[in-house]
């Protein structure tokens, strides 16, 4: 059964995987009436979407976008007043509160069952604000630590989390260093394995 709405709403989705952004487009057309879906897969195509003059009610987007971070897109001028909220396949507690600082509307997993996603974009775009309802609890690791990990447990290599980061290999090396004592691991797989028990990621 579609929701109706009484005029034209208009999305559009940051997501550098075509699938997924195809099978969220047939989602959401499915499941809402009068919805209009723009796609991007790069920084550069959000940008020139927005400078097409178009209206939109809800911008999702991605934190990963071909290595570069989506949180980044959020500080760019063009963005800076548009209703965005992230959707990601890792709801970790930094990124959260980043979302939350950056005064986004919300943060949906992608891992969430269909309609529990579309009830919740349907939600965001009535003009509701959703975070995970679980508390955050409190962590040894800092903010910078917690990027190193979620970066780690994407699987990428030291070089990628520098250019994301913007850090030196060997600052990223000591927080890797840090977070190995912190978790009592010796290897990077250890790390990523034991902070997903602790619901770290």
């Amino acid at each position: 059964m579609k929701l109706s709405h009484s005029s034209s709403l208009e999305v559009l989705i940051i997501d550098d995987h075509p699938l997924y952004l195809d099978g969220l487009e047939m989602m959401l057309a499915q499941s809402l009436d009068n919805i209009i879906v723009h796609k991007a897969s790069t920084f550069e195509a959000a940008k020139a979407k927005l400078s097409s003059n178009i209206s939109l009610d809800l911008i999702l987007l991605d934190i990963n976008l071909n290595g570069e971070n989506g949180f980044d897109l959020c500080l760019l001028d063009e963005f800076k007043n548009e209703p965005i909220a992230i959707l990601s396949a890792i709801d970790s507690s930094a990124s959260i509160l980043q979302a939350k600082k950056l005064g986004l509307l919300g943060f949906l997993n992608k891992g969430n069952d269909s309609d529990i996603l579309i009830e919740n974009i349907t939600r965001l775009l009535n003009g509701e604000s959703i975070f995970p309802s679980y508390s955050l609890a409190p962590s040894k690791l800092t903010p910078r630590q917690f990027e190193v990990l979620q970066l780690l447990a994407e699987g990428h290599p030291n070089k990628i989390i520098c250019k994301q980061m913007k850090l030196t290999e060997a600052t990223v090396k000591t927080h890797l260093r840090a977070l190995f004592n912190i978790l009592q691991v010796n290897t990077r797989t250890e790390c990523v394995n034991v902070a997903r028990k602790q619901h770290l990621i």
